[in-house]
């Protein structure tokens, strides 16, 4: 199964090398949560289950009213192919914001997730103007561990034996970001 552009062109909000960030759009509703319901996504976010159509729909309406959460829309700039989200969901009393990432399973191990990290990170600094964006990953789960800290975050922290990674204990890692800690990346 491939994703293909919709009708509605999506527009780009921050534009890097390969990739887009736009905002998320009901009409990928159902691509969302296909990729968020792949068995690969479920093990990497350390949960057990799928969520149901119904719960996720819900969930997509519900957050886009929300001015803590932003969903975003991952597009290759060649073509506007859909390939991922991110989204933030924000703390508003300490202006931080939890990070998530999903890439599409038929575009996965391109290297999209440090750029669509990347993309995110700059919307949360210079136009969210976020003062810190934090986010959970399973030890074992390798190459986002990698694209994260290529895209800026840091190891912040780590929960032993805190989730399940294919039915074993492995421990979950804190990463997180600060504004200036891309400035120093980028001098």
């Amino acid at each position: 199964m491939t994703t293909t552009p919709h009708a509605t062109a999506p527009v780009p909000l921050r534009t890097g090398q390969r990739l887009a960030l736009t905002l998320a759009r009901e009409e990928m509703m159902q691509d969302y949560h296909r990729w968020e319901t792949d068995p690969a996504t479920i093990v990497g976010f350390g949960a057990r289950w799928p969520v149901s159509w119904e719960v996720f729909r819900a969930r997509f309406r519900g957050v886009h009213t929300s001015s803590h959460y932003q969903l975003f829309e991952v597009i290759t700039t060649a073509g506007a192919t859909p390939v991922g989200t991110t989204s933030l969901n924000v703390d508003q009393s300490v202006n931080s914001a939890e990070f998530t990432l999903v890439i599409a399973p038929e575009h996965r191990g391109l290297g999209y997730a440090a750029e669509a990290t990347a993309l995110t990170l700059d919307w949360a600094f210079t136009i969210a103007s976020l003062n810190a964006v934090w986010l959970q990953v399973l030890a074992p789960h390798t190459l986002a561990v990698n694209a994260y800290l290529k895209a800026g975050f840091r190891t912040a922290g780590r929960l032993r034996d805190a989730a399940l990674w294919h039915g074993k204990r492995v421990d979950k890692l804190l990463l997180d970001c600060l504004p200036d800690d891309l400035a120093a990346e980028r001098r």
